[in-house]
């Protein structure tokens, strides 16, 4: 069995548990193999870039986890840039709205002319229906973005989890990975700092996502 794992650095890992995260840690447990195209500060918008380069009929289970960066609330009127696939025009453009966000930020601008999800609730629904719209009888786990320690940020990843319910309830392949709430009660136990989950955050998606392909397979 063959496994692509779609996601940001909470799905790739970071420092030491780089490629040593739940997809790794699954596929383990089971002998399978994985392909883990996590990458870091990256949406839904760069998923579809990484399944048109990673999917094949060889693919038997698909692991989403999406949220973090889709969620995140910005400027109003900031552009976004791809992080993949990746250039150095790309990285100057990141580095100069970057810049003009900070700027923006500074001038109250946020608060006089409002902010967005960095990608809309809407594209984010359309950017995974685009990849279930690819796919025909291969197992998708749709995982839980966890809370994230900057509190105010959970309201939003609350609403995208709640989206990641109803494609769950569309598709019969799909099938759904629920952990927020344990994360939600031990903010001070399973990360490495605001958002990135340790060795045993990982420890626990891994055990929850056994728990759902086990069921899924009754």
């Amino acid at each position: 069995m063959r496994i692509l794992a779609l996601g940001d650095c909470n799905t790739l890992g970071i420092g030491s548990l780089k490629n040593n995260s739940y997809p790794e840690r699954f596929a383990s447990k089971y002998s399978f193999t994985v392909i883990n195209s996590g990458y870091t500060m990256t949406t839904t918008n760069e998923a579809r870039h990484f399944f048109d380069k990673y999917y094949d009929d060889s693919i038997d289970i698909i692991l989403i986890q999406y949220g973090v960066v889709d969620s995140w609330k910005t400027f109003k009127y900031s552009p976004y840039v791809l992080y993949y696939p990746d250039n150095i025009l790309r990285k100057i453009a990141r580095k100069i709205v970057k810049k003009y966000k900070k700027i923006c930020k500074n001038l109250g601008l946020n608060n006089s002319l409002g902010t967005k999800n960095v990608v809309s609730p809407d594209s984010y629904k359309n950017n995974l229906e685009y990849i279930f719209s690819k796919i025909k009888n291969k197992k998708v786990f749709l995982l839980d973005t966890v809370p994230n320690r900057e509190l105010e940020r959970n309201s939003n990843i609350k609403q995208y989890n709640k989206i990641l319910d109803e494609l769950s309830s569309n598709f019969n392949n799909c099938h759904r990975v629920k952990f927020y709430d344990l994360f939600e009660k031990n903010l001070d136990t399973y990360y490495l700092d605001n958002t990135h989950i340790n060795d045993l955050g990982y420890k626990i998606i891994t055990e929850e996502l056994i728990k759902t392909y086990e069921n899924s397979s009754n």
